[in-house]
């Protein structure tokens, strides 16, 4: 029972496992911050364009910040309309309102068009305990933690620009944008389970005074990276063939994987 219940579990994890992704960035400092998923949410869920302008985003960072939010609320509207999610909710489906950011790509994200819960509520109300539910789920858990960290990154380089922008007034928002070279991601590689490798180099690489070294420091990770990669996979198919030659009832890892 035990053995069956742990391969359920990493069926979850193989989901996400089928590609694998290096990004390298060169930060200002190496934030530290442990991850908190309460607050994670909390602070992406507040972004909006109130929110823009009472925190001084720079106008260059806007559209990401956006983009982020928006993000988020895709990963809830999938949860909720897929079927074979615990969180999943018919009237989900049945209501065009509520999928919105689904169907329409040019949908903004307010407190009005939301379907998120609020965790900004009483511990007591009844949309902190969909928070806490929503907190419990793997998949979101996992997309949560790469936003985050994405928006760790967006932060640090907003306070990069802002101060920039104060040590030399007058200048453009695109001149001080192309003059931050930090907290970016400068090169991206994903590696897809069928043998796909798609790689990404943002244009202010070029003339990066260290684009040799970042170049071949992402190499390295890549390298690294595909290692580690195949060596889970391999962990995880000697699992599911121990659990089988042990007679353990896997099929709803297949269903899922087909589907």
């Amino acid at each position: 029972m035990q053995l069956n219940d742990f391969v359920k579990s990493l069926s979850g994890v193989l989901l996400d496992i089928t590609a694998l992704e290096v990004n390298t960035m060169v930060v200002e400092r190496i934030n530290g911050d442990k991850f908190i998923p309460w607050q994670t949410y909390r602070d992406i869920y507040l972004i909006e364009l109130d929110y823009l302008e009472r925190n001084e985003i720079h106008e260059s960072l806007r559209d990401r910040y956006l983009e982020l939010r928006k993000t988020l609320e895709m990963d809830y509207a999938l949860l909720l309309s897929n079927p074979k999610s615990d969180l999943y909710s018919s009237a989900m489906m049945s209501s065009e309102g509520n999928h919105q950011v689904l169907t329409d790509p040019q949908m903004e994200v307010s407190e009005q068009t939301t379907q998120l819960p609020d965790p900004l509520k009483s511990q007591a109300s009844p949309e902190m305990a969909r928070v806490k539910q929503l907190l419990g789920d793997g998949q979101f858990l996992r997309s949560l933690r790469k936003l985050g960290e994405l928006k760790t990154c967006m932060d640090s380089r907003n306070e990069k620009l802002l101060a920039m922008e104060a040590e030399h007034p007058g200048h453009s928002s695109a001149a001080i944008a192309q003059a931050v070279k930090t907290d970016m991601i400068y090169a991206q590689t994903v590696i897809q389970l069928d043998g796909d490798v798609i790689n990404r180099y943002s244009e202010e690489i070029l003339d990066h005074p260290y684009r040799d070294v970042i170049l071949q420091i992402h190499k390295e990770s890549v390298e690294t990276g595909e290692r580690q990669w195949r060596g889970l996979l391999g962990f995880a198919i000697d699992i599911v063939q121990s659990a089988l030659a042990r007679g353990t009832n896997i099929s709803f890892l297949s269903d899922r994987v087909d589907n």
